[in-house]
C-alpha cells in the first residue's frame, strides 16, 4: 500500500511551587504533558514562573514585561528546533517546534492573566497579545525578531502566515504539507491546544505506518478540539485504511471510529463552506 508522508504543522503533576498555585496552570500543564506519554521533570518551569513573578514589578508596563517573558523563556526552554518534538521535550532537553513553543508561551501568559489569542492558520500558529500599549505578535520559532510590535509589520507577518509556504525550509519544516480544502484563521483556546498536540501525534503515527495508533490519537484530538484539519486527516486515514492490509474485522472497527471523528467535526467544517 502507498503512504503519503505528512510533515508537522507549525505549527508531564505539579508540586513545589514557591508562589501560590494557579489551579488552571496546574491543570493545563498536566494536560499538555500527558500528550507526551512519559514522565518529565518540569520543576524548572515552576522555577521560571517564580523568576518571572519576582521580576514583574521591575517593568514599567505590561508590554515590557511581555518582552522579558518572550526573551527569557526562549533562552531557557526553546533551544533545539525539531518538527517532531512533543511537549515534554521542552523540559527534557529544550527541543521544540512552533506548536509546543507557542503552547509554552500561552501557558505562561495565561498564568499571569495577560490577555492573548493563539491563532491557527492552515500552516502556522502564533500568538497575538493584547497589552496595555497595543497588540504584540509572538512567533515562537524566531528568538531575534519573533516579537513584533508595529501594526504594519504585524499585518505583514499575518499575511505571510495565511499563505501556503512555497517550499519547506528550516523555519517551515514543521508545517503540515497538505492542501486543505479551506482557509483557516482561527483563535484556539488553551483548552483546545492539547487537541493539536494529539493531532501531531496522529500525524507521526501515520508517517510511521501505525494506522490504529494514528486513529487513536486523532480520536483524542477531536475530543479536545473540533477542528476541520482533524476531519480532513480522518478522511485521508479512511482512504489509507481501506487500502491497507488490516484484517477485515479491524478495518471495519477503525473505519467506524474514523466516521465518528468526521461526524463530530462536521459542524465546524460546514461553517467554513462558502
Amino acid at each position: 500500500m502507498m503512504f503519503l508522508v505528512l510533515v508537522f504543522m507549525v505549527f508531564s503533576a505539579v508540586g513545589g511551587w514557591s508562589k501560590p498555585v494557579n489551579p488552571a496552570t496546574e491543570r493545563y500543564l498536566a494536560a499538555f504533558l500527558a500528550t507526551s506519554g512519559n514522565e518529565v521533570d518540569h520543576e524548572q518551569f515552576i522555577r521560571h514562573l517564580d523568576h518571572l513573578q519576582g521580576k514583574r514589578h521591575k517593568f514599567r508596563s505590561e508590554s515590557e514585561f511581555i518582552r522579558h517573558i518572550f526573551a527569557s523563556t526562549h533562552k531557557k526552554f526553546l533551544k533545539h528546533f525539531n518538527a517532531q518534538a512533543n511537549f515534554g521535550l521542552l523540559f527534557k532537553d529544550g527541543t521544540y517546534n512552533c506548536l509546543t513553543g507557542t503552547i509554552l508561551y500561552s501557558l505562561i501568559l495565561s498564568d499571569f492573566n495577560i490577555h492573548h489569542q493563539v491563532i491557527e492558520t492552515n500552516y502556522h500558529i502564533f500568538i497575538l497579545v493584547h497589552s496595555d500599549t497595543g497588540t504584540l505578535l509572538l512567533e515562537a520559532t524566531d528568538p531575534i525578531n519573533g516579537l513584533v510590535a508595529t501594526p504594519n509589520e504585524i499585518a505583514t507577518r499575518i499575511n505571510s502566515y495565511k499563505a501556503a509556504p512555497p517550499s519547506i525550509t528550516s523555519a517551515d519544516s514543521d508545517l503540515m504539507r497538505y492542501e486543505f480544502s479551506f482557509d483557516m484563521y482561527n483563535a484556539v483556546t488553551i483548552d483546545e491546544l492539547a487537541g493539536l498536540l494529539y493531532y501531531n501525534q496522529a500525524i507521526e503515527a501515520y508517517n510511521n505506518q501505525q494506522l490504529t495508533q494514528a486513529v487513536f490519537f486523532l480520536g483524542e484530538a477531536i475530543a479536545r478540539y473540533s477542528s476541520p484539519r482533524i476531519e480532513e486527516m480522518a478522511r485521508l486515514l479512511l482512504i489509507t485504511v481501506h487500502e491497507s492490509n488490516l484484517d477485515a474485522h479491524e478495518k471495519s472497527k477503525v473505519k467506524r471510529k474514523l466516521q465518528a471523528i468526521r461526524y463530530r467535526a462536521m459542524p465546524v467544517v460546514a461553517a467554513l463552506q462558502p
